[in-house]
C-alpha cells in the first residue's frame, strides 16, 4: 500500500507542478516552444503555425488543460 501512496502522492504534486506552469505563464505557454526562422512557432502538439494562429491554438489547448486539471482535482 505505501508504494501506491507514494506513486498517487508523486502523481498529485506532477499535477501541481502542472498547475502552477500554466497559471504563471501569460501569453506563451511554459512549455516547449520551438521558433522557426519564417516567423511560425510550434510546440510538441501544434504547429508550425502563424504566431496569431498558435496563440489561438495554444489557448484552447491551455483551457483543456486546466479543465482536465480541475476535474482530476475533485
Amino acid at each position: 500500500m505505501t508504494s501506491l501512496r507514494r506513486r498517487l502522492d508523486n502523481v498529485l504534486s506532477e499535477l501541481d507542478t502542472i498547475r502552477k506552469a500554466l497559471n504563471e505563464s501569460d501569453e506563451y505557454p511554459a512549455c516547449c516552444l520551438i521558433l522557426h526562422s519564417d516567423d511560425r512557432i510550434s510546440c510538441d502538439v501544434k504547429g508550425p503555425l502563424a504566431k496569431e494562429e498558435f496563440l489561438k491554438e495554444c489557448k484552447s489547448c491551455r483551457a483543456m488543460i486546466k479543465e482536465i486539471l480541475d476535474n482530476a482535482s475533485v
